[in-house]
């Protein structure tokens, strides 16, 4: 009767901590959503980004390179739109954000509507999810990607985890031996235990994620629903071969909880080398199924992305799906920066070439970059921060936040011209190619800068693709007026400062504003008053005065 009442305890108890685990995190899930604010912590980023820096190193990898990336501050607008809730789905999202798709672009839509629509469905994603949750530096995709070293000589394992039982047979005919032989197996077992465990430990790190993984799988493969039906189909048969990872982790997780036996369990597992022959065929099973493995991975990492995007869309006030058309422009309404707060919008019919012009924080780059990161969410995600968007498919290449290496003892015009050689290289490859130009050659004297500028700007009419480029120099609107479509950004100057609107216009601008900014900031009255008769006196004679 004891028994039955404590048996019933503790289930009861079982069943309590149950629901109010499920409570709570039904409830982090509905105020996420109403509040339209992630409540989790940022992810660490060198563990988020250890799935894509494996995948880029792949002679064919083709996505958006780490300049490119570094350029457009693409880690935060990946926080923006990173709602994951699992290690998998964050590397996964990360990859995904840098994988350009020339062809199916809409392939996740119907997941993404999906996951819009079906808020009780989705909600039965995440719960399990969130329980399966985030570990940095697991490197869970590493069992697929490549030959994951196994225990060696696994025989000798086996064969010692079988001297402590052989030693209790032994004792049974022969007590003084039977016990010499137990003390002297369990103490080799031991040894060979604690020598090896610190390589061991971390390796477990790994594998006891992937447990999990393949535990959270089974849950989502019993999920009736005819929509989830194709996902959960695929987990299914993934998960048939690599079934028995799960009892292989359940003996390396004996004894590490903390009821009262569990003292004992531990010791069992020292001294029968359970841990070294789990792990041996733990690993073998991933290695022998790897491509089981790899669509687990990948349908766990697809499914949480495919949340986080919808997540994202719920939070915007507005976006677009985009259009995808042949000819070589772009086409948008109302388009905006993601990491802008309260960002002016803008509407523009992007031909093959544009340059635009304008003085000093009018909004160029900003621009140029909003461009830019909108053309990558359309090609990855299918989201666009703007009312309309059309674009030829095209791989995204920038050379914009431009810096010296002083470890490589590059000066800023040799780091340029590296970046810009990145650009030309991959147009002279014939792939569709929309390159971005921040302050083109900026790091040279200025003859030079507007001949090369110039060159590089006719060599890049006569190729595929398009070209957006931002430059001060004035002089380049003219040289190339009648093959590059001129777009400006404008400022307002009143006696208490200088103005932007922030909106681009038809045409070169006319405008500067450097002395202006000098004045504004209070430098001497000798110094702007100089600059001023300097600049006017070169724009008249075309001869710059000598200083004396």
């Amino acid at each position: 009767m004891y028994i039955l009442i404590s048996i019933t305890l503790l289930f009861g108890i079982y069943l309590y901590i149950n629901f109010t685990q499920k409570k709570k995190i039904e409830k982090i899930i509905e105020a996420e959503w109403k509040e339209k604010k992630i409540l989790s912590s940022r992810d660490n980023m060198k563990s988020v980004a250890t799935y894509w820096m494996k995948h880029s190193k792949n002679s064919n990898y083709l996505g958006v390179d780490s300049i490119t990336w570094h350029d457009l501050s693409m880690d935060d607008v990946f926080h923006k739109i990173n709602y994951t809730q699992t290690s998998v789905g964050s590397e996964y999202l990360y990859d995904q954000l840098h994988r350009i798709q020339l062809s199916d672009n809409q392939q996740n839509e119907s997941l993404y509507e999906l996951m819009s629509k079906d808020h009780r469905l989705r909600n039965r994603l995440l719960f399990e999810l969130k329980k399966l949750g985030k570990r940095n530096y697991v490197d869970s995709s590493s069992f697929f990607r490549e030959s994951f070293g196994n225990i060696r000589h696994i025989w000798l394992y086996i064969g010692c985890s079988f001297l402590p039982i052989i030693s209790i047979i032994v004792a049974i005919f022969n007590l003084k031996i039977g016990i010499i032989s137990i003390f002297f197996s369990i103490l080799l077992n031991i040894s060979i235990y604690y020598t090896n465990k610190l390589k061991l430990d971390s390796n477990l790190y790994g594998t006891s994620y992937v447990a999990n993984m393949i535990a959270t799988g089974k849950k989502l493969s019993k999920i009736n629903d005819k929509n989830f039906q194709p996902y959960a189909t695929k987990i299914i048969q993934s998960i048939k071969p690599i079934r028995k990872f799960l009892f292989f982790e359940k003996i390396i997780s004996l004894g590490r909880g903390t009821g009262e036996f569990e003292g004992l369990f531990e010791y069992v597992r020292i001294i029968f080398l359970l841990d070294f022959i789990s792990y041996y065929y733990m690993i073998r099973m991933l290695q022998s199924h790897k491509a089981q493995y790899k669509t687990l991975w990948q349908t766990i990492g697809e499914l949480d992305s495919g949340i986080a995007v919808a997540y994202y869309r719920h939070s915007l006030d507005d976006y677009c799906k985009p259009t995808f058309i042949e000819e070589e422009e772009i086409i948008f309404h109302e388009m905006y920066h993601p990491l802008i707060k309260d960002p002016v919008k803008n509407s523009s019919h992007l031909n093959k070439l544009t340059l635009i012009t304008g003085s000093n924080a009018s909004g160029k780059s900003t621009y140029m970059k909003a461009v830019a990161i909108n053309a990558i969410l359309a090609q990855t995600i299918n989201t666009v921060l703007a009312n309309q968007w059309s674009m030829k498919p095209s791989f995204v290449i920038s050379s914009m936040a431009v810096q010296d290496n002083v470890i490589e003892g590059d000066s800023y015009f040799k780091a340029e011209i590296k970046s810009l050689k990145r650009i030309t290289k991959l147009i002279d490859s014939k792939i569709p190619c929309l390159s971005f130009i921040d302050e083109i050659l900026r790091g040279t004297n200025t003859i030079e800068r507007i001949a090369a500028s110039a060159s590089i700007m006719e060599w890049l009419s006569t190729k595929n693709g398009m070209n957006l480029i931002a430059s001060h120099d004035i002089e380049l609107t003219n040289i190339a007026h009648s093959i590059y479509d001129n777009y400006h950004f404008r400022e307002i100057v009143k006696e208490n400062g200088i103005f932007f609107d922030y909106k681009i216009h038809p045409g070169p601008s006319s405008t500067k504003n450097a002395i202006k900014l000098l004045e504004v900031m209070d430098f001497p009255l000798l110094v702007t008053e100089r600059a001023h008769n300097l600049a006017n006196d070169f724009e008249n004679n075309r001869i710059w005065q000598i200083l004396s």
